[in-house]
């Protein structure tokens, strides 16, 4: 029989058991780095402590499957190095807490940002009080600056919010920033629950052609967002009680930059539930879609079916 050593210890170890009985630590093989092969070689970091190349992080692509009750899936992209993305979803029963966070790329520390938004806000959303959550969302971020890298007080980590509370057949949602929410129907375009604070927002609010400003270099430019430096802000928040089933979808712009369109975002949506038969194999075609489409922003996206309460 085939006798392997642990790593850790030293110890050997028949092959096949999956951790050392000895020092308790796993017997499977590290993973290799993708560029020069070496096992084991990647650091914490996400480098290759041999060749020195980037060979992947953790938050790379990060997927939280509730069967048919939710489903996200948040992935880095083609041209990002990082995935300044984060997301929450938690389900008890039918109720559904979900969080979405888009870290600002000029900012220093975005990604840790993002994922200080969404835990912060996810732990209190079981109240139901999303404008709470968020608000609680903006103090943690806004703490970062005085915390950790000193870099960070230079250049506050910042990031967008959209989160949302799913009880029966009401929905409540709230935001900061241009990351989204929508209301899929079974049939016909996709309905906008959430206004971006974003230029293009604003200047077509004061009158300026829609076309013309969304394709002005500072259209997704954000005028509200979470950080040190937002100065007081306030979520605005949502609710409706559903009529007809649909899904709930929270999305970063790394998706809706490619389906501006609600007809076409509908289309999307509804095409990778039908093709897919699975929410979470939905949200992966999904952010396969944007990946497809180009890829140039992290992509995140959350899936939730909603339908009306039963007639009494």
């Amino acid at each position: 029989m085939t006798m392997t050593d642990c790593a850790s210890c030293a110890d050997e170890r028949t092959a096949g058991a999956a951790f050392c009985e000895v020092c308790g630590q796993s017997l499977a093989p590290e993973p290799a780095c993708p560029h020069c092969g070496t096992p084991g070689g990647v650091g914490d970091d996400g480098y290759c402590e041999h060749c020195g190349m980037l060979a992947g992080r953790e938050r790379d692509h990060l997927e939280t499957d509730c069967g048919e009750v939710a489903a996200s899936v948040t992935d880095r992209g083609l041209r990002h190095h990082r995935n300044e993305d984060a997301m929450w979803l938690t389900t008890r029963g039918a109720e559904v807490d979900v969080v979405v966070s888009d870290g600002v790329s000029s900012s220093f520390d975005p990604d840790v940002a993002s994922l200080t938004a969404v835990q912060a806000a996810g732990e209190l959303l079981g109240s139901g009080d999303v404008s709470a959550a968020i608000q609680a969302a903006q103090v943690a971020v806004a703490e970062l600056a005085a915390s950790g890298d000193p870099r960070r007080q230079a250049s506050n980590p910042a990031c967008t919010i959209v989160a949302a509370t799913v009880r029966g057949d009401a929905v409540t949602v709230g935001w900061i920033g241009d990351s989204r929410a929508y209301w899929v129907p079974d049939v016909g375009p996709a309905e906008q629950l959430t206004e971006d604070d974003s230029w293009a927002t604003h200047v077509i609010a004061l009158g300026a052609d829609p076309e013309q400003a969304m394709r002005d270099p500072k259209a997704h430019a954000i005028t509200a967002w979470l950080g040190a430096d937002a100065g007081k802000i306030t979520p605005r928040t949502g609710e409706f009680v559903v009529g007809d089933p649909g899904h709930l979808v929270l999305c970063s712009d790394g998706l809706w930059n490619y389906l501006t369109d609600a007809a076409a975002f509908a289309a999307a949506v509804r095409e990778g539930l039908r093709e897919q038969g699975t929410l979470i194999s939905a949200a992966r075609w999904l952010a396969d879609y944007a990946n497809t489409a180009g890829g140039a922003d992290n992509i995140t996206v959350a899936l939730i079916p909603v339908s009306p309460a039963a007639a009494s």
